[in-house]
This record gives structure tokens, C-alpha cells and sequence, in this order.
């Protein structure tokens, strides 16, 4: 009976380990990303040469996430699990609508004086709205059931924020599928005019960051308590 219970108790201090560990990098994404964003606020006519980060480090640190979830897939419980499943699926479907957004993008760049339809340019906005949006969603199915409704209203908040600057950039992006399309095919690859363009727009994700930022500590710091309380 003591094994089972000391066994017990050491498969959930791996279990709060791996989660806090996902919170962790997510958190330390949020951070960067949001230092990011409010430099490029601060100083909007002057673009950082890693300016967009939001589309690199942002699915990179989910995946990492995701990862450390998916390693401990075994040890959660039904609830968390069905919650960390359906962030998995959310990542699937973000990752396909980056790649649509892709395939636009070369197909068009790899067809010299190709007119560019106008449903091309609405649907490669879409798919980086869909892409961005998606991604904020992995945020708040990750750290939902770990906090309590101070922390939910945040997760809450900062999604309807992220998807309102998302939709923005989307549509402004859309604009310059025209200018990106060019810089492929006159193989200068000049998208600084493209990053000057929606640098403001996207600076205004700082707020979702600094939100998922609250969020995620308390939710870090709960999950401590219950691993110290279990243990």
C-alpha cells in the first residue's frame, strides 16, 4: 500500500514537472514576443530587422509546448487530456493554414507576371488570420483548467484582443500580397516595406502577450501549490 501511494505521488511530481515546464516556455515566448512587439510600438518608424516575430516564435514555442505535453500524454488525467488533445488538433489545423498561406505566396512568386486574383490576396489574409488566431487558441485550451476566473477572464481577453489585431493584420497583409509576390519574383526577397506596413499593427499584440503573461504565472504558480500539496 505504501509503494502504490509513493508511486502515486512521484508519477504526479512528474506530471506538474512536464506542465509547469510547457508553462514555462510558453511563458518565456510571451515574454520575447511581447518585448518585441512593445519595441516595435515604441519605435514604429523604425523596424526591427526581426520584426514579425508573432510568425516564427510564436508556433516554435507551441510546438515545443505541445511536445512536453505529448511526452506526458500517459500521466494526465482524462480531463487535462482531452483539453491538451484537442491543443494538439488546434496546432494541426494552425500549421495547415500556414502553409496555405505559403503555397499563395510561391505560387504566385514562381509566375512572372502573373495577375494576382483578388481572391488569392483574400484568402492568403484569411490564412494568416486563421494561423495567428488558432495559435492564441492552443494558449487558452493550454492554461484554462489551471487557473482560476481571474485568470480565465484574462486567457478570455487577451484571445478576443489577439483575434481583433489579428483580423486587422490579416486584411493589411492581403493588401501586400502584391508587393511580396514581387520581391520573389524579382528574387530581391525585400520585405521591409511589408514589415514597416504592418509593424504598428502588429505591436498591438503586446497587450495579448502581457495578458497571457498574468495569466500564465498564476497558472504557474497554482500548479506548484497543487504539486507541493500532492506530494
Amino acid at each position: 500500500m505504501a509503494y502504490k501511494i509513493s508511486q502515486l505521488s512521484s508519477r504526479l511530481r512528474q506530471e506538474r514537472g512536464k506542465l509547469r515546464l510547457t508553462l514555462a516556455i510558453l511563458l518565456i515566448g510571451f515574454v520575447i514576443d511581447g518585448t518585441v512587439e512593445l519595441y516595435n510600438y515604441i519605435n514604429h518608424s523604425y523596424p526591427l530587422p526581426f520584426a514579425s516575430s508573432v510568425f516564427v516564435i510564436g508556433p516554435f514555442v507551441t510546438l515545443t509546448g505541445l511536445i512536453i505535453l505529448w511526452i506526458g500524454r500517459s500521466e494526465w488525467d482524462e480531463h487535462l487530456s482531452r483539453r491538451f488533445r484537442l491543443a494538439e488538433r488546434v496546432f494541426a489545423l494552425n500549421i495547415a493554414a500556414i502553409m496555405l498561406a505559403v503555397v499563395i505566396v510561391f505560387w504566385y512568386g514562381t509566375r512572372p507576371a502573373t495577375l494576382i486574383p483578388s481572391w488569392a490576396e483574400w484568402g492568403f489574409g484569411a490564412s494568416i488570420v486563421a494561423a495567428i488566431a488558432l495559435n492564441f487558441v492552443i494558449y487558452v485550451l493550454v492554461a484554462f483548467d489551471l487557473t482560476e476566473v481571474f485568470g480565465k477572464a484574462l486567457l478570455l481577453i487577451a484571445l478576443g484582443w489577439a483575434s481583433v489585431v489579428t483580423i486587422w493584420l490579416g486584411q493589411a497583409l492581403a493588401k501586400e500580397l502584391g508587393t511580396i509576390v514581387l520581391a520573389i519574383q524579382d528574387r530581391t526577397f525585400d520585405f521591409e516595406p511589408v514589415s514597416a506596413s504592418i509593424s504598428r499593427i502588429e505591436s498591438y499584440f503586446a497587450v495579448a502577450y502581457f495578458l497571457l503573461t498574468i495569466a500564465y504565472l498564476d497558472s504557474y504558480h497554482r500548479s506548484h501549490a497543487r504539486a507541493r500539496k500532492s506530494s
